[in-house]
Order: C-alpha cells, then sequence, then structure tokens
C-alpha cells in the first residue's frame, strides 16, 4: 500500500492495481486546508481511476458550522463525475457533514454511497464490495447500531 500526504491535512493510503484509495482527515489539521485538500483527493481519484473509496471525516470539522457551505456539495459533484463504484464515508455523528449527506440524497450519484461510524467496519463493506459485481447504485444512511 502506497502512503502520502497531501499538506497536514489528508494521509491517503493507496493500493496499487486494486482501485482502492483510503483517505483520512488529519487530527489536527488546519481547516482552511479543507478545499485544496479535498480538490487534490478528487485529483488522486480522477487519475488513479480508483473504483472504492473510504474517506474519513471523523475529525474534520462540519464545515457548514465554520461556513463553506458549498465545499461539500461541490466535492459531491465532483466525485459524482469520477469512475467510483462505493463510497464509504466515516463520520463522527449523525450531524456531522449533513451538508453532503443532503447533497447525496439529491444528487444521486452513480455510485453506492453508505455511512459508517468505524473504519473497520467501512473497510469490510468496501472489501466486500470489490467482491461483488456493479449493481445498482444507492446511498444508504443507516448506521451501524451497538448490541
Amino acid at each position: 500500500m502506497e502512503t502520502s500526504k497531501f499538506g497536514s491535512a489528508f494521509l491517503i493510503k493507496h493500493e496499487k492495481n486494486s482501485g482502492f484509495v483510503h483517505a483520512q482527515w488529519q487530527l489536527m489539521a488546519a481547516l482552511h486546508q479543507a478545499p485544496r485538500a479535498l480538490n487534490y483527493l478528487v485529483t488522486v481519484v480522477a487519475a488513479q481511476r480508483i473504483s472504492h473509496c473510504l474517506l474519513d471525516l471523523q475529525h474534520m470539522p462540519d464545515l457548514v458550522l465554520l461556513g463553506h457551505q458549498q465545499i461539500e456539495y461541490h466535492l459531491l459533484l465532483q466525485l459524482s463525475a469520477l469512475p467510483l463504484r462505493n463510497l464509504a464515508l466515516v463520520l463522527k455523528s449523525d450531524w456531522q457533514h449533513e451538508a453532503l449527506l443532503t447533497a447525496a440524497s439529491k444528487l444521486a450519484p452513480t455510485f453506492d454511497v453508505q455511512v459508517f461510524d468505524d473504519v473497520p467496519t467501512a473497510l469490510d463493506w468496501l472489501r466486500q464490495a470489490e467482491g461483488q459485481s456493479a449493481g445498482r447504485a444507492r446511498v444508504s444512511f443507516s448506521r451501524p447500531t451497538l448490541s
């Protein structure tokens, strides 16, 4: 697995020849880096022909609360133009990145979107999705429950 960083914002892990990328927003990253870092992520996904993406935003503050309402909407627009088949979003709460979730449900992307509250479950879903043939795209906001 190849690892790269975009400044101090994203840690990006890319598996060569698998079409899989895991991007994690770093805990101490400055929020002003978000627009450029998210654009860089889109560039990586496009250049590497990524089909399965895990986007871990647990440590990124909600951009809407900080006055950056359109960043997440434009991110999803850019992602929807890419050859993605599966996007796993890892968020720390149901309300985090609400603009991104709202945009996902309204834009009806051509790939499957699942929201998780932990990375291992998201990775498991992506690994299972890698093994399945392309199906109908769907957006699911159900979150795992603790037993």
